[in-house]
């Protein structure tokens, strides 16, 4: 009897300071949505805004473009209903507003670290509020696209061979998903940590399972209130966790070896030893000249390769994912695979048989079919979203004023579909973008690679630096997969574009390029439906397809 009432008094106690602190906190907090707001999709009912609230959990999309066209395309602002309590968002007019704003007024970190509950799903809050790696990548990684391109193509071809196989006879069901992120990863890694661990499964595996733990139980610890975080938060990320300890038992061997042997060699020049060139050399090397003790320990930097490989697995599966689906799924009639197939060819051929950076410059078929899956189901549906962290809070500019903590940003996804930006805005045109540019080029009598860089004086007189047609060359060159503009959304826009868009659209345009040289897909009569949770838009994951080799007299 003792122990029950015990028992029911442990229960009983926390409850009801969990409850009584909840109702002081919402009593005495700043009201971080000033009163005067409209909302998007709120109706005349008891409890509107939560309401409204909850059901941004399953209508985001309605709510999206609810708050786009009654609101954002007007000039106003309004607030979009969040299962976390809302956000504001601005018209695209206030684009340059937004980013022009420093991080100390509005984060951009603040935001990624708010949306993966970083602090617990990383588990290192260090990683997320000194994000060196990002540097490294920015820096060393886009540099060394080059160099890296063979390899890169390498990697992709032993992933594709291992998991679709050479059999030219009969077809073979494959996940989409499935596949897609083990080749992805396989291949990320001949980068981020080279050979052979690139290729070892048991670590891809555990890799990619800490890459889904992530958002998986970020969602899970936004559900407890702030004050039970630091208790739930430790035992939801139990799977990061052993996912995290089952990689490091590769990484921190591999990292203690790369400095042994760095070290043995700045001794002793004659041993035979040569630098892989690689993402943990790279970061190795930029924890040795940041001197912090802290950066240059086995574990931080085992640490920093799983949250590298994290942004480099998910996002490049799903948008790899969306884009063959969204291929296979279109009327054969319209000849993309034949017209990525095509120019694929010509591209090694003008190569030698090697792939090189430039030759992907010219593959703006299959550039043009990924920026266009991006657009039309990138993953996330809200774009430039910033936390206002000024203490001070900021003023918009129609005079409206927020309070520290709020989040702001824009409808990417309307953005994305909005018809008076992208003829036909909802259908899949794979070569919408590149379309334009092969015109342009062959009206100038230039190559479609020298749109890339618009200061290349061209031949006929068609664009030079002083050149009348340079606005015409740049525009050009802004509709490439990597070119972010206030109407391409999916990298980001301005300082905080994604640092590593370059690899991502080099390493997918080589997995197309060799997918369609030899393999024969069958086509899909109708596209999987993309999975929306909330703001996050998934690739329909258990989707298959039926692949097959391609006869060698078929590849050439």
């Amino acid at each position: 009897m003792a122990f029950e009432y015990f028992s029911k008094l442990t229960f009983l106690i926390p409850s009801v300071f969990v409850v009584v602190y909840l109702i002081y906190a919402k009593l005495t907090a700043k009201p971080l949505i000033p009163e005067q707001t409209p909302w998007a999709g709120r109706r005349s009912e008891l409890f509107s805004k939560t309401r409204a609230n909850l059901r941004s959990f399953t209508r985001s999309r309605e709510l999206l473009d609810d708050a786009y066209y009654k609101f954002s395309k007007h000039g106003l602002n309004c607030v979009l209903p969040t299962f976390q309590g809302g956000g504001i968002m601005i018209p695209p007019s206030q684009i340059p507003w937004l980013l022009s704003q420093p991080d100390h007024v509005l984060n951009t970190k603040e935001v990624h670290s708010d949306a993966l509950e970083a602090d617990y799903t990383m588990l290192n809050p260090e990683i997320v509020r000194h994000p060196v790696h990002e540097d490294v990548i920015r820096k060393d990684l886009t540099r060394q696209l080059g160099s890296l391109t063979t390899e890169i193509m390498e990697e992709l071809g032993s992933g594709f061979d291992q998991y679709w196989g050479f059999d030219t006879e009969n077809w073979k069901e494959a996940c989409v998903f499935e596949n897609m992120m083990r080749i992805i990863a396989r291949t990320s890694n001949r980068v981020i940590v080279g050979l052979p661990l690139c290729r070892n499964e048991d670590f891809l595996t555990n890799m990619a399972s800490f890459s889904q733990d992530i958002p998986i139980s970020g969602q899970c610890i936004k559900l407890f209130p702030k004050i039970l975080k630091p208790l739930v938060g430790p035992i939801i990320t139990l799977p990061n966790r052993y996912h995290h300890y089952k990689c490091a038992k590769y990484t921190v061997p591999l990292v203690k070896q790369r400095f042994a042997d760095m070290e043995r060699k700045r001794q002793d020049p004659d041993y035979k030893y040569e630098e892989p060139n690689d993402f943990l050399t790279w970061q190795i090397r930029d924890a040795l000249k940041r001197g912090e003790p802290t950066e240059m320990t086995p574990e931080m930097i085992s640490h920093r390769v799983l949250v590298v490989n994290f942004a480099a697995i998910h996002t490049s599966t799903f948008t790899v994912t969306n884009t063959l689906i969204d291929l296979i799924s279109s009327p054969p009639e319209k000849g993309y695979l034949a017209g990525i197939r095509e120019e694929a060819q010509r591209v090694l051929e003008e190569g030698n048989g090697v792939w090189t950076k430039a030759g992907l410059a010219k593959m703006i078929r299959v550039d043009s079919a990924i920026r266009e899956s991006m657009r039309l189901s990138g993953f996330s549906s809200q774009g430039l979203v910033r936390k206002v962290v000024g203490n001070e809070g900021i003023t918009l500019e129609d005079g409206l004023h927020l309070n520290k903590g709020i989040n702001i940003g824009l409808s990417a996804y309307s953005i994305h579909h909005d018809e008076t930006i992208y003829d036909d805005a909802m259908a899949y045109d794979a070569f919408r973008f590149s379309r334009a540019r092969e015109a342009f080029a062959e009206s100038q009598g230039i190559p479609t690679d020298d749109l890339m860089t618009a200061e290349k004086p061209m031949p006929n007189g068609a664009a030079t630096n002083k050149g009348d047609n340079l606005t015409e060359v740049l525009k050009h060159k802004n509709l490439s997969m990597v070119s972010t503009s206030e109407t391409f959304l999916p990298f980001g826009h301005g300082r905080h574009a994604c640092p590593g868009r370059f690899f991502a659209a080099n390493e997918l345009k080589l997995l197309i390029a060799y997918m369609v040289l030899n393999y024969e897909i069958k086509p899909l009569a109708v596209r999987p439906k993309n999975i929306w949770l909330a703001d996050t838009v998934l690739p329909p994951m258990k989707a298959t397809i039926q692949v097959r080799r391609r006869k060698a007299e078929d590849t050439g």
